[in-house]
């Protein structure tokens, strides 16, 4: 078992290479083992491109016949852009096959295990299944819940708060941490803010500091006490800019709306409160489906956290905590207010280490008992 770990790790690895590049598609990895060694490898490197699998074959050729594929998402047994791996494999005479996940969309999970089996396969499914999926968390979040994987990024001070009494956050933590963010930005669709932090921080949302791609905007607001002559609706990157609103605050506004739009600003509108669950459902569900968001990073402010933390939409919790002490000031999920202990939201952490001098917490709600 120690074997097919080390293997799947190796999977894992290869399948990283596609970030970027395939999605919508999973990342996937595949090793082809014979003789205690490697003699074939593959990845999946771009969306409609050939699958993991058949990229290993064709690299072991004829060394692929009696030897043990490892690949970290089960072989496709349908046609869609390319043809089935599973016939594939078939054909390459592969004695045994280790999958790491199952394919997660429900009408099709278990056909290439099973269609494997039939052909006299030899079988091993859910090795190092937790981390090929934590590979793959947006496309499962995409398959499964029809809408994007969400991330909320906090930056706070030791005793919780996001920004002080007057609103400065100017900065709570560490050039490295901030670093980090930017990364972050780098490889999420869009950056999800509040109208608040609009008005108090007027942030660009851009990627600096590193080179990468910049994310689409995403304002949420009620009231539309937007300057508009904010970084978001000015600079050369205003066209990838949403406003989330509800339909009735958007008829209020109806002109405003409409110069938005005129400067290439997109306006989506949503029956209710944009705070409410069913609205932030909707929304996630129509970023996804119209403008093809599939991951989205949520940076504030404290009404906003607390409006995905409430609806249980929050796939990740962030936490970079700087060494300062305030006392008082907006707190980072200060609109919950729970009634009691029991009713706090519980989260686990997955990893902690520091970053510059602050501590950066990386956490995923807890799985109910």
């Amino acid at each position: 078992m120690k074997k097919d770990s080390q293997y799947m790790y190796k999977c894992l690895q290869l399948a990283e290479r596609g970030r970027g590049s395939v999605e919508p598609n999973p990342m996937v990895g595949c090793v082809i083992v014979a003789g205690g060694r490697i003699v074939g490898k593959g990845w999946h490197g771009n969306f409609g491109g050939p699958h993991a699998e058949v990229e290993a074959l064709r690299d072991a050729g004829s060394a692929a016949r009696g030897a043990t594929m490892y690949v970290s998402l089960e072989p496709c047994n349908h046609h869609g852009k390319t043809p089935p791996c599973t016939e594939a494999i078939i054909a390459a005479r592969i004695r045994k096959v280790v999958i790491g996940m199952p394919d997660p969309n429900p009408e099709v999970t278990g056909n290439g295990a099973d269609r494997l089996r039939e052909a006299g396969i030899t079988v091993v499914e859910h090795v190092e299944r937790e981390r090929c999926e934590a590979l793959n968390e947006v496309f499962l979040a995409n398959a499964l819940q029809n809408r994007p994987f969400i991330l909320l990024k906090v930056a706070q001070t030791l005793d919780g708060f996001i920004a002080a009494q007057k609103g400065t956050s100017h900065w709570i933590t560490s050039e490295e941490s901030r670093t980090e963010v930017h990364r972050l930005r780098s490889l999420y669709d869009a950056v999800l803010v509040g109208a608040e932090t609009i008005r108090k921080d007027n942030p660009s949302l851009t990627v600096r500091h590193i080179d990468g791609r910049n994310p689409w905007r995403i304002i949420l607001t009620r009231s539309w006490k937007l300057p508009l002559s904010s970084a978001v609706f000015t600079d050369e990157a205003k066209v990838r800019t949403i406003i989330v609103t509800s339909k009735k605050s958007a008829r209020e506004n109806a002109a405003v709306v409409t110069k938005m739009r005129k400067q290439g600003i997109r306006v989506v509108d949503v029956t209710t409160d944009v705070m409410e669950f069913a609205s932030l459902k909707s929304m996630l569900t129509r970023l996804q489906n119209d403008f093809g968001i599939r991951s989205i990073l949520v940076e504030g402010g404290a009404e906003v956290f607390s409006a995905f933390i409430r609806a249980r939409l929050a796939d990740r919790l962030d936490v970079f905590t700087g060494p300062k002490i305030i006392g008082q000031g907006r707190g980072s999920f200060s609109a919950l207010r729970p009634l009691h202990l029991t009713d706090a939201h519980r989260f686990h952490v997955e990893d902690v280490h520091q970053m510059g001098g602050d501590v950066y917490m990386i956490m995923r709600p807890a799985k109910e008992d």
